[in-house]
C-alpha cells in the first residue's frame, strides 16, 4: 500500500512541476529578493502573504485583510480572556452551543469590534516592507501575483491597542453604570423614557456582548419598574359657577414626578377642557354645566408613558 502511494506521488510530481513551469516570472519588486523572505523568524514584525492573486490590487487587499485580522485577533485573545473570566455560566442562554462555541463567538465578535476601532486606521501598507512577483502563463497570457509584506508590530504596539480598547470599553461601561446610578435621583418621567430608549439602542449595538447586553436589560427592567409604580395624586377638586378645577400630580412612592406631557381627558358631562402645567402640578379646568348630581360625573385622566397606560377616574365635585 505504502509502495503504491509513493509511486502515485512520484508520478504526480512531474505534472505539478510542469504546471509551475507554464508560468514565467516577468516582474518582481524589488529586483533583489529581500533577506526577510528567506528568514524563518520575524521578531517584532508580522509576515503576511497572498498568492496567485489576479491583480496587484487584489493581492494588496488580501494581505491587508489578513494583517488587520491578525492584529485584531492578537488584541482579542487578551481582552476576551477578561470577559470570559467574569461570565456567570448559570445565567447564560447557550442556545444549543457548547461553552467553547460560545467563547469562540465572543472572540469573533470582539475581533470584529477591535478591527473597527479608529486606532486601526493608521495601519497601512506604507509602513510595511513589500515584495511581490508577477507571473504570466506562457501560452494563455493569464497572470497572477504573489505578494508578501513584513509589517512592524512590536509588543509595545500590541499593548497600546489593548489599552485603547480597554479605554474605549471603560467609556461604555461607565455610561451603562451611570444609567443605573442616577435612577434614584431622576424625578422626570421624560428622562426615564429617554434613558430607556438610549439603553435599548445601546443594547442592540452590544447584542453579541453578553455582559453589556445582560446589564442593560437588567437596568431597563429597573426603569420600567419605576414607571409601572407611578400613580396620579389628586391635590384639588372643586367646582365654582359651573367651572370645575382639578389639580393633580404624578408620584412614585413619595417622590413627585414631573412630565412635559399633558393627559388625555374623557368625561360624559364635562367639556371645554383647558390644561396647563404649574411646576410639577397639572391644572385642569372644564365646564360642568351638563353635569347633574344624580349622574355618574367623572373625568378620566389618561397618560401614555411608553408601554405604560396610566389612568384614573376622578369624580367631579358639584
Amino acid at each position: 500500500m505504502k509502495k503504491n502511494l509513493i509511486i502515485f506521488i512520484l508520478s504526480f510530481m512531474p505534472l505539478f512541476v510542469m504546471a509551475q513551469k507554464d508560468y514565467k516570472l516577468v516582474d518582481q519588486f524589488p529586483k533583489d529578493k529581500p533577506i526577510w523572505m528567506t528568514e524563518g523568524m520575524h521578531k517584532g514584525y508580522l509576515f503576511k502573504q497572498a498568492n496567485q492573486m489576479p491583480t496587484i490590487e487584489d493581492a494588496q487587499n488580501a494581505v491587508m485583510s489578513s494583517l488587520l485580522n491578525d492584529i485584531a485577533s492578537s488584541v482579542s485573545v487578551v481582552v476576551t480572556g477578561g470577559i470570559v473570566d467574569i461570565i456567570d455560566w448559570d445565567l447564560v442562554e447557550l442556545d444549543g452551543k457548547t461553552k467553547e462555541e460560545y467563547v469562540q463567538t465572543i472572540e469573533k465578535n470582539t475581533t470584529t469590534k477591535i478591527a473597527n476601532m479608529p486606532a486601526f486606521q493608521g495601519i497601512s501598507l506604507s509602513k510595511a516592507d513589500v515584495y511581490y512577483e508577477h507571473y504570466v502563463h506562457k501560452k494563455t497570457k493569464e497572470s497572477y501575483y504573489d505578494y508578501y509584506i513584513l509589517y512592524p508590530f512590536s509588543d509595545i504596539e500590541l499593548q497600546e491597542l489593548i489599552d485603547t480598547y480597554n479605554a474605549q470599553e471603560k467609556v461604555i461601561n461607565d455610561k451603562i453604570d451611570n444609567y443605573k446610578n442616577i435612577l434614584d435621583d431622576i424625578d422626570e418621567i421624560d428622562v426615564l423614557l429617554e434613558n430607556i430608549s438610549q439603553m435599548r439602542t445601546l443594547k442592540e449595538e452590544y447584542k453579541d456582548d453578553y455582559t453589556k447586553y445582560a446589564e442593560l436589560e437588567s437596568i431597563i427592567t429597573m426603569y420600567n419598574d419605576v414607571i409601572k409604580e407611578i400613580y396620579i395624586e389628586i391635590l384639588e377638586n372643586y367646582n365654582n359657577d359651573n367651572t370645575g378645577t382639578l389639580e393633580i400630580q404624578l408620584k412614585y412612592a413619595e417622590k413627585i414626578m414631573k412630565t412635559n406631557s399633558l393627559p388625555q381627558l374623557r368625561s360624559k358631562c364635562a367639556r371645554d377642557f383647558n390644561m396647563r402645567h404649574d411646576g410639577y402640578k397639572i391644572i385642569l379646568n372644564f365646564n360642568t354645566f351638563d353635569c347633574f348630581e344624580q349622574d355618574d360625573n367623572y373625568v378620566e385622566v389618561r397618560f401614555n408613558f411608553g408601554k405604560r397606560k396610566l389612568s384614573k377616574k376622578i369624580n367631579i365635585n358639584l
